[in-house]
């Protein structure tokens, strides 16, 4: 039901605990995470800091950070 639904991370600090990256990723799996801002709302560096400071594997917050987009958008690596 949930093949074509990906998760962003914007508002995540508002709504969230910071655990809910590896949550996410652990249930619907990394690949599903775009990260997202609500610029000028929060930061996007607020935002960089709290993904990295997750002790996620590199290849997690590489995704969520950038190449889940560019895969869905079909612009490469």
């Amino acid at each position: 039901a949930l093949t074509n639904v990906y998760f962003d991370t914007a508002a995540s600090p508002f709504l969230y605990r910071p655990a809910v990256y590896r949550q996410v990723a652990e249930v619907v799996g990394a690949e599903k995470i775009l990260f997202g801002s609500d610029y000028p709302l929060l930061r996007q560096s607020r935002l960089i800091e709290e993904i990295r400071s997750q002790d996620l594997e590199p290849e997690v917050a590489a995704k969520i950070l950038g190449d889940n987009p560019r895969r869905l958008l079909g612009m490469g690596q």
